[in-house]
């Protein structure tokens, strides 16, 4: 077998390979889609195949059931909050253990990236507590908060990582110009790690969207739940109603996929430069 031989298979598994990844990610999604097109008797009678006529009931069901303005107005408040402050906060942590030199930064640094292995049910209790002694108990606050606690340490890792690539002499010369820490954060180095930046607030808005355990323990059946604790109470308490449970889900999804088509360029070149530093 010669090296252009070889080439040649290894492209076609490779594309293989990928196809198989892409059908495997995209096919919950369509199938979430075609059962919410679907009534209750028809879907128990196929589960699995395309609907035989096309009901829009599940979707009037749903709005009927959840009071969707509000739903999305408390998911809104909540992921934007928690986006804003995730990103503000990482901003300042990753230019103080990267630029101000100060003893113990390294270990702060460490421990940050340190708590991206625990997994987030591993602390609910403690964090649940908090919060209730916090008294934000059903608060928006409480949720902004969650959020913006879990997306620090990423936030922290990608920012650090730009901001090492600024030459400390360019820091210094804007601080003898009579730069201080902030206008050197936010006009200098922020535009520079702005595809971090952007790829970050995308991947939070879709996190903070889709999540249901914090919102859940946060929140709970408050009038202040997000979309995603509305279109889990959907579910009945001795039977599930797949059809309906989906078209909550596409209506709850709705917002992420138009953040991502429109947004969909700067999630790519955040990512490629990422990948070149």
């Amino acid at each position: 077998m010669n090296r252009r031989t070889a080439a040649q298979i290894g492209r076609y598994l490779l594309s293989f390979v990928l196809v198989v990844v892409a059908v495997a990610a995209i096919y919950p999604l369509l199938f979430t889609v075609v059962s919410s097109l679907k009534s209750q008797g028809g879907f128990s009678q196929d589960p699995l195949g395309l609907p035989t006529s096309v009901t829009f009931d599940n979707y009037v069901e749903a709005f009927r059931r959840m009071n969707m303005p509000r739903l999305l107005l408390n998911s809104l408040i909540a992921t934007l909050g928690g986006l804003v402050l995730s990103v503000l906060a990482a901003l300042l942590v990753a230019y103080a253990v990267t630029k101000l030199r100060f003893r113990g930064g390294k270990v702060i640094f460490l421990v940050i990236i340190v708590t991206l292995t625990i997994p987030s049910q591993a602390i609910i209790y403690p964090l649940y507590q908090t919060v209730l002694d916090l008294g934000m108990s059903g608060q928006y606050q409480g949720l902004i908060l969650a959020f913006a606690a879990f997306g620090l340490p990423l936030g922290t890792y990608q920012l650090a990582g730009y901001f090492q690539q600024v030459p400390d002499e360019l820091i210094e010369a804007a601080r003898v110009d009579g730069a201080g820490h902030f206008t050197i954060l936010f006009r200098l180095l922020t535009p520079i790690a702005a595809p971090a930046l952007s790829a970050l607030a995308i991947f939070n808005f879709v996190w903070m969207w889709n999540d249901l355990l914090l919102p859940l323990v946060i929140m709970g059946g408050s009038e202040r739940k997000t979309l995603m604790v509305g279109v889990s109470l959907l579910t009945g308490q001795y039977d599930v109603s797949v059809p309906l449970v989906s078209a909550g889900l596409i209506v709850a999804l709705l917002p992420v996929l138009i953040m991502y088509l429109v947004f969909q360029r700067q999630l790519v070149s955040g990512a490629l430069a990422g990948s070149g530093k």
